[in-house]
């Protein structure tokens, strides 16, 4: 055997390789049960790797996890618009700031709400956003506040459970639907009154003044009803119908909707009862001193405002939307229309100004004055409802400068001055029911109570008094389903004739029928 071979051992494969460069060395290689050291190290680097990746894939759910798990403090929903942050804090959660339409610019001013864009990312709902357009005070030389993109809606609630079914409550904001907003410090919700009461309250803004209740023949152009004016009201409209597609992820009822609002939120309250778009979106109404004045008519209103028209020099709807909002504000007809600064609202009437807030009867949303609607079943919303008044409702806003000083002389020459042009006897009537004689609490400016209570009778008490009696005396089922609760106000002098009130009565009605 050539002594460069060997045996080969048995069942073993082998190969020859033969040297290049003529070498005549043979040498075998084995190819079974033969491991690479570069295959060993191979397999170890895989293990390590795998190791490596599977630590990383733990480290990233990790990550998920506590970027989905908020900080103390926040808390997020999802409505049908989007997802929104929120807060934590005394016991409750908010979320302000929430878009219910689209900003009413542009095109969109003086027009009914838009649905809002919906983003895609979260939004963040831990403020209280713009406050809609207007003046302080109501004067061509007030301070303009706010802006137009201001339809936000603002939510509190004790819990997060989904269709948790708590009572919803929705706060209409006052300000003689000329100002103020949803998140008015002292009078908005807050998270410790959801946690004390353990319900959902709502707030909102909504256009107004011109932006909000502007009635022009111009602006009927376009308008799918022929109509104008109280944009305000429909704003309050699509947040209600917002609250009925979203309250469920907060926690709420939709089922158990409660409005309430003071002042002119009380006016929108009335409205909202009466006008047959907001039916079924509420199921429950508080009317704190509300009043429900109207003008007479939408033609009224757009002749009358026919001079803000002159002020802007605008001869087209264009040529308005094209107006900055000081432009807008600056051209109200503050002064020919003491109407638009409310200052009528807060004190005796005068014969032949019977025009009362800028709300229109506008055949659409109010179909007919307050005093008709219920005559006319099945126009209304026949829920429950509570009316509440004070005995001094514009004491906060007196209409002269030294009230505070008067004898009980200037009170009479006052309201003698003010009433003797409706009836020569009207004054000395009125005087009867509120007497120097009456009790004051006070013991000072006693004459200045006086007048300050009977201005608020007329203004305030005596037409939620009618209303009242018109809607607990409507329809059928008033009794049976809705809850009509009346208290009559009590005066401080006797009733002359015999009768309850009966100047204050045909006073008021001057008020009511024009």
């Amino acid at each position: 055997m050539n002594e460069d071979a060997f045996e080969v051992p048995e069942r073993t494969e082998y190969r020859y390789l033969v040297q290049e460069e003529e070498e005549e060395e043979v040498q075998y290689v084995r190819h079974r049960h033969y491991i690479s050291p570069v295959l060993v190290l191979s397999r170890r680097c895989i293990f390590l790797i795998c190791l490596i990746v599977l630590a990383l894939l733990i480290l990233a759910t990790y990550l998920g996890y506590v970027a989905q798990t908020l900080p103390p403090g926040l808390a997020q929903v999802s409505t049908d618009c989007g997802e929104f942050r929120g807060r934590h804090k005394n016991g409750a959660y908010s979320f302000k700031g929430i878009p219910y339409a689209a900003p009413p610019v542009g095109d969109l001013r003086w027009a009914p709400p838009a649905d809002p864009v919906c983003q895609s990312t979260v939004s963040d709902a831990g403020r209280f956003r713009s406050m809609c357009a207007q003046v302080r005070p109501l004067s061509s030389s007030g301070k303009v506040m706010g802006q137009e993109d201001c339809l936000f809606i603002n939510v509190w609630t004790p819990s997060l459970q989904p269709n948790g079914k708590l009572p919803v409550m929705v706060w209409i904001h006052g300000g003689y639907l000329h100002m103020l907003s949803g998140g008015e410090p002292g009078y908005s919700p807050t998270e410790k009154l959801a946690a004390d009461t353990k319900m959902v309250y709502v707030s909102f803004n909504y256009r107004l003044n011109a932006f909000g209740f502007m009635a022009l023949e111009m602006l009927r152009e376009g308008s799918p009803r022929n109509t104008s004016g109280n944009y305000g009201f429909l704003d309050q409209i699509a947040a209600l119908k917002w609250v009925q597609r979203n309250i469920h992820v907060f926690g709420g009822d939709p089922g158990k909707v409660t409005i309430f609002g003071q002042s002119s939120g009380g006016t929108s309250v009335w409205t909202l009862m009466m006008s047959p778009l907001a039916k079924g979106l509420f199921h429950a109404g508080v009317d704190m001193s509300g009043s429900y004045i109207y003008n007479a008519t939408l033609e009224q209103a757009e002749s009358d405002n026919l001079v803000f028209l002159n002020k802007t020099s605008c001869k087209d709807v264009a040529c308005l939307r094209r107006l900055t909002v000081k432009q807008v504000l600056q051209a109200v007809p503050w002064q020919e229309y003491p109407y638009w600064a409310a200052d009528e609202l807060v004190d005796l009437p005068t014969k032949g100004h019977f025009i009362g807030p800028v709300a229109v009867v506008d055949g659409y949303i109010l179909e007919a004055p307050p005093f008709e609607v219920w005559e006319k079943k099945g126009s209304y919303s026949d829920v429950p409802f509570v009316i509440g008044t004070t005995e001094q409702e514009v004491d906060f806003s007196p209409q002269f400068e030294n009230i505070s000083m008067w004898t009980w002389g200037d009170y009479q020459w006052f309201v003698t001055d003010k009433l003797q042009s409706f009836d020569k006897n009207l004054p000395k009537e009125a005087l009867k029911l509120y007497p120097s004689s009456a009790h004051c609490p006070t013991k000072d400016r006693c004459p200045e109570r006086a007048y300050t209570t009977m201005v608020s009778d007329i203004r305030v008490t005596c037409p939620n008094n009618d209303l009242a009696r018109r809607a607990a005396g409507s329809g059928q089922r008033t009794l049976s389903t809705s809850q009509a609760i009346f208290f009559p106000c009590q005066t401080t002098g006797e009733e002359p004739s015999g009768g309850p009130n009966q100047a204050l009565t045909r006073l008021c009605s001057y008020l009511i029928t024009g």
